[in-house]
């Protein structure tokens, strides 16, 4: 597969349309309720959110995504009268928003069933074929009344927009809760340039087949509706063609080109490592909020402190993490009452009760390691479980070590954000399935997520590597981190996308010709103008 070259974040150029639709799963505001009953709006949570508030900065962007909350399906009713568009009450975006509303029930199936418990686990390797939590006929109708149904809302609410748009626009899709929308799109606008970016793993083709074939199949076909399909990895890229050319009967697939030709349509295969605004990063380290909340962090941390920032959730491999840091004290007993553990835990989806049952055996494996490990002038691990961005941020200026050992993931962006704003030559102990790895791997200390007495060996190597290293160590993780940032991520993305943007307006412009040649009295329709996603 041919590979991109480095780019610079200067080197960012505009994207050839005039207005951008995005799709998503979540949008980029949530709406809620007050308890006076007024509805009020938060930026979303989510990596998601965060990338692409980039791009809607620099262009006009229409951002359709489901409605998640009671709020955003008042917001959604709301706004009926202007053709479901809602102004985007995020500052200084030339941004409209249209949240679809669909059915309590179908959402659950979309988003509970489907999306989270089967193709979040499936593709990060923890999906268990043998269990019987799912029955055939319950998951059939998870994908036909719940998914298929979200892909179906979403996809009308982008034709709509595609022809409501004034010049052509371009459709940029993300993530797993969204794999049959671009093969609907394109059935009523062939001509319309799709590209959809999938943030977790893509295994390989035989996890697919655990599935059934009608749903495999319809994934696949789905996907390669686009005109290219972004990945976190090279791996991830490859592991999708090779699924392409066992799955689809007929496809052609290329390796050496990343591209796959399915019913004369061709879809390239891509890898764009997603990565972090350096800057914004930053600012809120420096913020108010972040100056004060680093100030509460300062007393608590120890000697040498070691820090995780994670969601609760069976992937990010927390309790193996607390485990290894319990070896390494049993083992080099010098350490206890000196290295402390700061972790700070989001709870995430506790709709699920795979999740509750997590979030449950964290809290009692710390106050089991508390207990065994610590006294009343000191307790080893320190757990802040809400959900608060800027005290991580703040704390991971602080960190010796942070751990990051997932099991597997698609890039893993708290990797990247301690790399840029830790002032303490903290070293990076990362697993090596994690996406992360294939960018920081020379920077880190690796281990296998799995075992546990490697990961404790690998945080007693980085607390007691010498200075030189560590400031190495450190400093080159930094720069892999500012040279590949956010702004790079969008750059690559949209230097494929005006690529096929300028054969497909030259084609057009050949088209034009051969009319006026054979038909010279004829007003041809002219080409789209190519769009522009230049700054301001």
């Amino acid at each position: 597969m041919s590979a991109h070259k480095t780019l610079h974040p200067a080197q960012a150029e505009p994207l050839h349309a005039h207005r951008l639709i995005i799709a998503t799963n979540r949008g980029p505001v949530e709406f809620y309720l007050t308890q006076d009953k007024v509805l009020k709006s938060r930026r979303g949570a989510g990596g998601v959110v965060t990338a692409l508030i980039e791009a809607a900065s620099r262009m006009e962007v229409t951002w359709v995504a489901m409605a998640m909350t009671e709020g955003d399906r008042l917001a959604a009713r709301g706004a009926e009268a202007e053709c479901g568009r809602i102004p985007s009450p995020l500052p200084n975006l030339k941004m409209q928003l249209r949240y679809v509303v669909i059915p309590k029930t179908a959402y659950r199936k979309h988003y509970d069933i489907i999306s989270n418990r089967v193709l979040w686990f499936l593709q990060h390797y923890l999906y268990d074929p043998s269990s019987n939590s799912f029955n055939y006929q319950r998951l059939q109708d998870a994908w036909r009344n719940g998914y298929r149904v979200a892909n179906q809302a979403i996809a009308e609410a982008v034709n709509a927009e595609i022809e409501r748009a004034e010049t052509t626009p371009v459709v940029m899709l993300h993530d797993y809760h969204l794999y049959l929308v671009a093969a609907m799109i394109r059935e009523r606008h062939p001509s319309i340039i799709t590209q959809q970016f999938i943030h977790i793993p893509w295994p390989d083709s035989r996890c697919w087949h655990f599935l059934p074939s009608n749903i495999t199949q319809e994934i696949y076909r789905g996907l390669v509706g686009n005109d290219i399909v972004g990945f976190q990895t090279e791996r991830d890229a490859r592991n999708f063609l090779e699924g392409a050319r066992t799955i689809l009967e007929g496809a052609e697939v290329d390796f050496e080109e990343g591209t796959v030709v399915w019913q004369g349509h061709r879809t390239l295969a891509r890898a764009y490592p997603i990565s972090i605004s350096v800057t914004e990063e930053r600012r809120i380290v420096q913020s108010l909020a972040g100056r004060r909340a680093a100030e509460k962090i300062l007393p608590l941390l120890g000697e040498q402190t070691i820090m995780r920032v994670d969601r609760i959730e069976p992937t990010k491999n927390i309790p193996r993490g607390f485990q290894a840091y319990a070896q390494m004290l049993e083992e080099h007993p010098e350490l206890r009452g000196k290295v402390k553990f700061l972790a700070f835990l989001v709870p995430s989806r506790q709709s699920l009760p795979e999740y509750k049952r997590l979030n449950s055996e964290v809290l009692k494996l710390v106050e089991e390691i508390n207990a065994r490990y610590g006294d009343a002038s000191w307790k080893p691990i320190e757990v802040f479980c809400d959900n608060d961005r800027t005290r991580a941020l703040a704390a991971m200026q602080f960190y010796d070590v942070l751990l990051v050992n997932p099991i597997i993931d698609g890039m893993n962006l708290v990797a990247k954000e301690g790399a840029v704003v830790n002032k303490r030559n903290g070293l990076l102990v990362l697993s090596r399935t994690a996406g992360a790895f294939q960018q920081l791997g020379k920077a880190a200390i690796p281990t296998s997520p799995l075992d546990v007495a490697e990961t404790a060996e690998a945080l007693y190597t980085a607390l007691t590597l010498p200075p030189e290293e560590r400031e190495r160590r450190a400093k080159l993780a930094r720069q892999i981190v500012e040279q590949n940032n956010l702004q790079t991520w969008l750059t690559r993305q949209i230097e494929d996308i005006n690529e096929l943007l300028d054969l497909a307006r030259l084609a057009a412009e050949n088209e034009k010709r051969q009319r006026e040649q054979s038909e010279p009295e004829s007003e041809p329709e002219l080409a789209p103008s190519p769009l522009s996603l230049s700054a301001g």
